[in-house]
Parts: C-alpha cells; sequence; structure tokens
C-alpha cells in the first residue's frame, strides 16, 4: 500500500547484510580502538575492566594501569566518537533528504562553523563550564541550519550551487571564529585547531553523556521524519499534495540537525565529511527509504569516526593528529568527485 511503512521483502533481504557488515564494523572498530594505543590491552583486560565497572566481575582483578587507561580514556573517548559520527551520519543523510541533494552536509552547508562560533561566543561571555560551550555551539548550529532555508529553494535544480553557497557562508563563519579565538582569553577558548579540525583527545563521561542525549532527541526527531522525506524525494508539489507539510518537515529537519551538530561541535570541534560520506557509503545497498537510511547512515559515521581516531592516534604515535585531518583525507577526494559529477550533469 502506498504510505506503508514496511518494507517489501525484497527490500528487506537487502537491508540485513547492510546492517551486519555495519555492525561488524562497529564491533570491530571498538574493540581495536580499545585495546590499541600507547598503552596496549589485551581483550582480556577489557573485559575484566568492563565486567567490574558493570559490577559483575569476571575473572582476576584487572591492573591498575589497565583499568585507568580503559575506563578513564580510552571507555569515555570511544563512546564520544561513537555518537558524534553517529549524529553527523544521520543529518548528513536528512539534509541530503530534505533538500534532495546528495552534495548536502552539516559542515560544508556552514552549519559546523555556526555551531563552533556560537560556543566561543557562549564561552567568552559565560565562562567555560562544558555547559556552556554545548548550550551555545546548540543556539549556533541550529540558527546557521536555518539559514540554510534563504538558500534552499535553488537547491533542487542547481544542487552545486547551493553547497558552494554553503562553503561560503562557512568560510566566513570560520573566520569569525579565528577572529574570536585569537582575540579571546586562551585560558578561556581552546585553541583555533580544535574547532577547525576537531579531536575527541579529553573525552571525560559527563561531556559524553550530555552529547548523547542531545544527540539522541535530535537524531529520534530525525528518525520521525523519514516517511516525509521519502514523499519529499518525488518533489515539494508532489509531497504537498500527498498531505505532507514541507514547511514543518524542513524546519524540524534544520533544528534537529543544528542540535546534533551542535552538541558535537561544543564538545569535539568540527570532524568534517562525516555526513556527506556515510549516506553515500550506504545508499547504494539500502535504497533510498530514510528511515533505514538515517539508521544506517548513523551506524557508518559511528564506525567512521572511531576508526579514524583509531587511525588518528596512532598513525604518529606518540603524536596524535586531530580526527578532522583523517576525515578530511578521506572525505575530500570523495567530495570533489562529487562536485565534478555534479557539475558535468548540470553542464549536459
Amino acid at each position: 500500500m502506498p504510505g506503508s511503512d514496511a518494507a517489501p521483502p525484497g527490500k528487506r533481504g537487502r537491508m540485513l547484510p547492510v546492517f551486519a557488515v555495519l555492525s561488524a564494523a562497529f564491533v570491530v572498530a571498538v574493540a581495536v580502538a580499545l585495546g590499541m594505543g600507547a598503552v596496549t590491552i589485551t581483550p582480556g583486560e577489557v573485559v575484566r575492566v568492563l565486567s567490574r565497572h558493570l559490577g559483575l566481575p569476571l575473572g582476576p582483578e584487572p591492573s591498575f594501569q589497565a583499568d585507568a587507561v580503559l575506563w578513564n580514556i580510552r571507555f569515555p573517548r570511544i563512546v564520544l566518537g561513537l555518537v558524534v559520527g553517529g549524529g553527523l551520519g544521520v543529518t548528513g543523510a536528512a539534509l541530503q533528504g530534505v533538500f534532495r541533494n546528495p552534495l548536502a552536509d552539516p559542515h560544508l552547508l556552514a552549519v559546523g562553523p555556526g555551531a563552533s562560533l556560537g560556543a566561543i561566543a557562549a564561552m567568552v561571555v559565560f565562562g567555560n563550564p562544558t555547559v556552556v560551550a554545548l548550550s551555545g555551539a546548540v543556539a549556533g548550529g541550529v540558527v546557521t541550519a536555518l539559514v540554510l532555508r534563504r538558500f534552499s529553494g535553488d537547491a533542487t535544480p542547481d544542487p552545486s550551487r547551493f553547497v558552494l553557497s554553503g562553503v561560503a557562508l562557512g568560510a566566513v563563519l570560520t573566520a569569525f571564529v579565528g577572529f574570536a579565538v585569537f582575540a579571546a582569553d586562551r585560558a578561556a577558548v581552546p585553541p583555533v585547531e580544535f574547532w577547525l579540525l576537531g579531536s575527541v583527545t579529553g573525552a571525560t563521561w559527563r561531556t559524553t553523556a550530555l552529547v548523547a542525549a542531545l544527540t539522541l532527541a535530535g537524531g529520534g526527531a530525525l528518525l520521525v521524519t523519514g516517511r516525509s522525506l521519502d514523499l519529499m524525494a518525488l518533489g515539494e508539489a508532489e509531497a504537498r499534495h500527498l498531505g505532507v507539510n514541507v514547511d514543518l518537515t524542513t524546519t524540524l529537519v534544520l533544528v534537529a540537525t543544528g542540535l546534533v551538530v551542535g552538541a558535537g561541535v561544543g564538545a569535539v570541534g568540527v570532524v568534517g565529511f562525516v555526513g556527506l560520506l556515510a549516506p553515500h557509503l550506504v545508499r547504494r545497498r539500502l535504497g533510498s527509504r530514510h528511515r533505514p537510511l538515517l539508521a544506517a547512515s548513523a551506524l557508518c559515521g559511528a564506525v567512521l569516526v572511531v576508526a579514524g581516531d583509531l587511525v588518528a592516534r596512532t598513525v604518529a604515535a606518540p603524536v596524535e593528529i586531530p580526527v578532522g585531518l583523517v576525515t578530511a583525507a578521506l572525505g575530500g577526494p570523495f567530495f570533489l568527485w562529487l562536485l565534478r559529477r555534479s557539475l558535468s550533469r548540470g553542464a549536459a
């Protein structure tokens, strides 16, 4: 039946292998990230530390070093990476759906830089606690996401022009980020590299919990829009005829995107291109139904950030490089390829 959310048997058969592969990649990425680093920790020690903190101790007492490294450093760092990556993946898929634009990405469309500027402004005015940074970043992200509506009218006929407008806005906001950082008290505001390249170094359980709560709220709102996004893929006029409130759906997607991206930026800075890469990596196998696409993009984004962070802290050990450099090295060439393909289609 039209409008039903149930997937046909053939589509369900395609979904199961995709989610199975993503789930396996998720488990492998987490397991490797927990064990590898400046201090190598065996899987047995990982299990003993985790079981001890869950109140169900298994085996002998883990070493003090393993417990401290895992519970205080790696676990919160990995969980925060999973949450931020999942948020970027689901917002990227939602933006590509609402604007019907394969080039849409929350950071390319300036939401990330806007969130950075909001976080810095809040820290300068109110101080530097975690809640202040996250609140300012969420406010900056939501405002910037809503500004995108001024550009959205041209998104369907000329996707590249829409994205380039977002890139230009992001460049302006990034310049203001630089001005604000250098003008502010260096002890009160993280360095400009944090806001431009992103890093999950220094993650704490408190920060992770706050970001997870905001991301779950925003991600849940995006999942609710799945059926409306399916109908909007037919075109705005057709979607309105089928009963979709296009304006409300667009606003909900943009506000939820600002919430999710702002929470991530306030905690780890800008980690670019994950929102672009994740949906494209799963869409070819899943098709265009948005509810499974949003969920799979979140899972893929989580894997990308955790794997990218593992590379970032091991490739030049003992020096750690920002995870944003790793995702840019992967996503930048992919974006150029998509942009070239978009321009070629526009010229045809």
